[in-house]
């Protein structure tokens, strides 16, 4: 993505400031949310009219999070609710994710297990109370900024997510942005741990936390009133460059792509010819696709199913190829006025261009 961003708990074990340290994930994962003073508030809690006091009323990051939920959250789930009836249970597939698990998380509330794909490693878990005082604000003062940056993009810029993993002081992944998301959606965050590519299974599994250097994909398990949920984040290569000299990796993707999918701020990525292999995936596979214009290209949704058109649309964003998405902004011209989308959690942010695209695969006859 560019523009240009639960009462037992099992112990995981991560190398953190060159020492071991063991403590409860979903203690670290509402000390994030705590960074920004947004505290445990679940969504539907958040910007209800209640009267708040002190600090929690005035921070930055309540600022932000009530933002998201008034603008983003709260109309995304009414809509998705209405036009795209999300299946019970199940796997969603999540390409070019980066750390975006509250979008997913909300438009499929009942899903089971959520893949997300990103490029960016996810990083381990971090316990700034094991941190020299100096990183840990680092830590928290960048957290903080992303953290408002998204209350109010509704999606990570990949130029900020390849910054912040790239930085040996701040430290801030994908991983710690998770956990607090899953927080703020009140999931009890059990356990994380590190994943690793198995060619003899061709799956992710885990693996000793202690010898992973990089923590590049990681495994969250969740819990929600009884529910059970599992959160892959994959960190993976979607250019065919490498899935096309990854027999294995190219398998699990077709694998992932046959779920349910969401695009969402993918840069116009897919379309492009090195992307050919995880496109086809998706187009092959999918049931059910929910995308911005930011995905396929119209006439790879016509191949999928039916097509419902969203919002309104008539050109791409002006950071992209403005011949980009040609036959959609027609298809949307054809179709008439449509009503403008409720919100917009993409790159597009004016009423007469937001824009989603629903496909549902039609069966074999």
């Amino acid at each position: 993505m560019r523009l240009g961003k639960l009462t037992l708990a099992l112990v995981f074990t991560s190398s953190i400031a060159g020492a071991a340290a063991s403590t409860e994930p979903d203690a670290l994962a509402r000390e994030y949310l705590g960074f920004p003073d947004v505290k445990s508030v679940a969504p539907a809690q958040v910007g209800d009219g209640k009267k708040k006091s002190g600090k929690l009323q005035s921070s930055p990051g309540r600022v932000a999070w009530d933002s998201y939920e008034r603008k983003i959250g709260k109309p995304l789930r009414k809509w998705t609710a209405e036009e795209v009836a999300p299946p019970q249970g199940g796997t969603v597939f999540y390409p070019f994710s980066g750390p975006d698990f509250v979008t997913v998380a909300q438009m499929f509330p009942e899903a089971e297990r959520y893949v997300l794909v990103a490029m960016q490693p996810a990083g381990e878990v971090v316990d700034t109370r094991a941190m020299p005082p100096m990183a840990a604000n680092a830590f928290k003062s960048k957290f903080n900024l992303e953290w408002m940056k998204f209350g109010y993009l509704g999606f990570f810029r990949t130029l900020d997510l390849n910054e912040n993993t790239a930085s040996t002081k701040a430290r801030l992944t994908s991983t710690p942005v998770m956990m607090a998301f899953a927080a703020a959606l009140d999931f009890r965050v059990e356990s994380v741990v590190p994943l690793r590519f198995n060619a003899d299974t061709a799956e992710f599994e885990p693996v000793d936390g202690t010898g992973e250097k990089r923590w590049a994909s990681v495994r969250m398990e969740m819990s929600k009133n009884d529910r059970k949920v599992t959160l892959d984040y994959i960190s993976m290569d979607l250019s065919d460059g490498f899935l096309k000299s990854h027999a294995g990796e190219l398998n699990w993707i077709r694998k992932a792509a046959g779920n349910p999918t969401l695009l969402k701020a993918a840069s116009h990525l897919l379309p492009k010819p090195y992307f050919s292999a995880c496109r086809a995936a998706i187009v092959d596979a999918a049931p059910l696709l929910v995308q911005d214009e930011t995905g396929l290209e119209y006439g790879d949704l016509k191949k999928m199913g039916t097509v419902s058109l969203y919002g309104r649309f008539s050109g791409v964003f002006r950071l992209f190829n403005q011949n980009s998405q040609r036959d959609l902004a027609s298809a949307y011209l054809n179709a008439g006025q449509k009503s403008i989308l409720p919100f917009a959690f993409s790159y597009q942010k004016m009423l007469n261009q937001r824009s989603l695209q629903v496909v549902r695969r039609e069966p074999h006859p």
